[in-house]
């Protein structure tokens, strides 16, 4: 027996050596014999879940020892989560993928089109474009950004940890987000900010930030300031150093809110990496927290916008430029 993955999809068979390769599935057009590369990702995996349950375990363990439950950030950031009987939902941003084949039939690669998010607007997307029917396929695959899924797998013993009986939160494209899960769970949407409007969260009905006219720009309603992402205009010029070590700026925003359900629903995002990780940082301390608390005046809902100051792909600084509460009219008072 031997482990296969199918070319093109997201999962693992289990198949006799003897069989070829086209009994593995339509889409199936691997060698016999798994690659090296193939065989360090499996082992890469099953290697990152381990040592996630592994530190799950080491936090509900130290928690037990001492006879109490870690909880960070006062009353107001994580509390509800903290004492729920259910533990919370951590909701990916994921990108749906379109499978494109050839003429021949035979599936040639895997693509993220902006226009096309679900298989319902694949079909809306064909309808519009005969011409390329029969070339694009929906296998209801969805792909989670590594930096995305690290995040998140950073926050599951913080959760864990605060909450009495220990439980972990379960983790979960934002695309299989249910009404049922609206309904009776606390959430953390995990975003890059340019995708949040993808969500449609009520948030943003509230906010006051929106995406600008460019990918990499963030614009304040309330202030009409602009915020732009990317490497200082004086280091732009051709140096010869690549883009990812210039010194530069990244955005970062938190807010948190009471979902339709009267649930709480907290949204961690930032227009690129350096600034995502900074924000989990953030949400881990207390310290942190409570200046924030402070900021907003110990608002239930609020939305923060940071700063994030990076050179060659590291972190410098971080700084509050906007902190408000958020009110349930959909008007956000400006800062004090």
């Amino acid at each position: 027996m031997r482990l296969q993955i199918p070319k093109g999809e997201y999962r693992l068979l289990l198949v006799n050596a003897s069989e070829g390769a086209e009994d593995a599935g339509a889409l199936s057009n691997t060698p016999k014999r798994p690659t090296a590369q193939k065989i360090m990702s499996i082992v890469f995996i099953c290697c990152l879940a381990l040592c996630t349950m592994l530190w799950v375990e080491a936090f509900r363990t130290q928690s037990a020892a001492h006879g109490k439950t870690l909880t960070i950030g006062g009353d107001s950031f994580w509390r509800q989560v903290a004492i729920d009987k259910r533990p919370p939902l951590i909701a990916v941003g994921d990108f749906y993928m379109v499978v494109e084949s050839g003429p021949d039939g035979k599936i040639q690669r895997l693509s993220m089109r902006p226009a096309i998010r679900s298989g319902r607007e694949l079909d809306d997307y064909v309808k519009m474009h005969p011409d390329q029917y029969g070339s694009l396929h929906d296998r209801d695959i969805h792909r989670v950004p590594a930096n995305i899924a690290k995040s998140a797998a950073a926050l599951l013993p913080l959760l864990a940890s605060m909450r009495q009986d220990g439980h972990p939160p379960e983790i979960i494209p934002a695309s299989q987000i249910s009404q049922e899960m609206i309904d009776a769970d606390n959430i953390v949407y995990i975003e890059y900010f340019p995708e949040l409007a993808s969500l449609r969260l009520p948030l943003l009905g509230r906010s006051r930030i929106v995406s600008g006219p460019n990918a990499n720009e963030l614009t304040d309603i309330s202030s009409h300031r602009t915020f732009k992402a990317g490497p200082l205009a004086s280091d732009a010029r051709d140096t010869g150093i690549p883009i990812k070590d210039l010194s530069g700026y990244d955005y970062g925003y938190i807010a948190a809110y009471t979902g339709p359900s009267g649930h709480r629903i907290i949204v961690i995002s930032a227009m690129g990496n350096s600034a995502l990780s900074q924000m989990i940082r953030l949400a881990s301390d207390s310290r942190q927290l409570d200046l924030l608390s402070r900021e907003t005046r110990g608002a239930n809902s609020f939305e923060a916008l940071y700063q994030v100051r990076t050179a060659r792909g590291l972190v410098f600084d971080t700084n509050l430029v906007i902190a408000r509460a958020l009110t349930a009219a959909g008007r956000a008072p400006d800062a004090p």
